[in-house]
């Protein structure tokens, strides 16, 4: 695209180096890569304060949406089988969205879904009537609350999606009214429920589901609306 000087064609009392240093303009806005030219460099335009501020606050809330639209989607697909198994009557009255929280004296990194066990401990009659009317008080009388018809044991459930997990002092600085006193409280939402209840073996802290009984939960569990 551009011309090439050779030193053959060169005028009497030309030298190469002065040839080669006025090569022709190219034609088409093409420039010749050998010509060295010096980069382009950033100059900052200064800001007010004002208005620094104010694009630092825009840009703080464009990111936390972004992140919250991007943690919905993530919450959707990250569903590797982990599991919890829990104590009845709190179990079903997690996987049915009554209890909104679980606590635990330890710490989890796991977010999404999480799937929920009951364990083979049979609840009494005494601590199913506490628990239910603690929660009708939470639900003001317990007014349309629909509490289970059952709190089967030794099984698998549902599932519900772990969004967050707080330190006792921030949960409770949140929710001042909430109802865990824990170590740490898993904040929880989208309760599903199996139509069928698989039977498991539970294990300590969180862990994982066999791949078939998985498989099976992921293809008979609802949202519960």
């Amino acid at each position: 695209m551009y011309s090439e000087v050779q030193g053959d064609d060169l005028a009497p009392g030309d030298h190469e180096d002065d040839a080669m240093a006025r090569p022709e303009l190219p034609l088409d806005g093409v420039y010749n890569p050998t010509i060295p030219v010096e980069p382009p460099k950033f100059v900052e335009i200064p800001r007010s304060n004002k208005e620094k501020r104010n694009w630092s606050n825009t840009k703080q809330n464009l990111s936390l949406d972004l992140v919250r639209l991007q943690d919905n989607s993530l919450l959707e697909m990250k569903d590797e089988g982990k599991c919890l198994s829990m104590h009845q009557p709190w179990a079903s009255l997690l996987v049915t969205g009554i209890k909104q929280t679980e606590g635990r004296s330890w710490y989890t990194t796991h977010r999404g879904r999480l799937w929920i066990a009951a364990t083979v401990q049979e609840p009494t009659v005494d601590t199913i009537s506490s628990v239910e009317k603690m929660y009708k008080t939470l639900y003001q009388g317990g007014k349309g609350l629909k509490l289970p018809s059952e709190y089967p044991t030794g099984c698998l459930l549902g599932s519900v999606d772990i969004i967050d997990c707080l330190a006792r002092d921030d949960y409770i600085a949140k929710f001042p009214n909430g109802e865990c006193d824990d170590a740490y409280v898993f904040l929880v939402e989208n309760p599903r429920q199996l139509t069928i209840k698989f039977p498991v073996k539970g294990q300590h802290k969180i862990w994982k589901l066999p791949k078939d009984i998985h498989s099976a939960a992921k293809k008979s569990c609802h949202l519960l609306i």
